[in-house]
């Protein structure tokens, strides 16, 4: 083994060995990825203690009940702490055309607020604004088009419910860790 073998193995060696004590050193501290959600199936009592009103028209009732999954997916009996209430806007329009003029796919884009109060509070402890687009295929059939409109509306729903659980888990994890 030549002199530039060994020296390459040997800084392959403290390159790994740092690393590993690094890996060490952040599991030490309690280090957890900032925007990273718990698993589905896991319970989490502060998410489960969240109501979600009732949102209007079906994209909001597919997001309302998304939401409630996702806070609680054991559906168990836990004290009402905090009111979560989400308005939404849609639109879609035309996104690409045929040589003959008519639409070949349509764009659904939705945008939303979100404020979530403390029971018996009016002053929201979070609020936050929700984007998110979604496309579908306009085919010849008109029944075609309406399954895929409501397809894009349950994508753009879970999306929308992803980052608002998101942002819902990292309020309470900064929470605790104010405590």
């Amino acid at each position: 083994m030549s002199w530039a073998e060994r020296a390459c193995a040997r800084i392959s060696a403290i390159f790994a060995g740092a690393l590993l004590l690094a890996c060490c050193a952040l599991a030490g501290c309690g280090f957890h990825p900032v925007y990273a959600t718990s698993g589905s199936g896991e319970f989490d009592q502060r998410l489960a203690s969240v109501t979600i009103t009732p949102i209007a028209e079906r994209m909001g009732q597919i997001l309302a009940n998304t939401l409630r999954d996702n806070f609680n997916p054991t559906g168990a009996k836990v004290e009402q702490r905090y009111v979560l209430t989400v308005v939404l806007q849609s639109s879609s329009g035309d996104y690409a055309i045929r040589k003959d003029g008519t639409a070949s796919r349509e764009l659904l884009s939705v945008i939303g607020g979100f404020n979530m109060t403390e029971v018996g509070q009016e002053k929201p402890v979070l609020s936050g604004a929700v984007r998110t687009n979604a496309s579908y295929d306009v085919g010849e059939s008109p029944y075609s088009v309406i399954v895929a409109n409501s397809d894009a509306q349950t994508r753009a729903a879970q999306e929308i419910a992803a980052d608002i659980r998101s942002r819902v888990a990292l309020y309470f994890r900064r929470q605790g860790a104010q405590l």
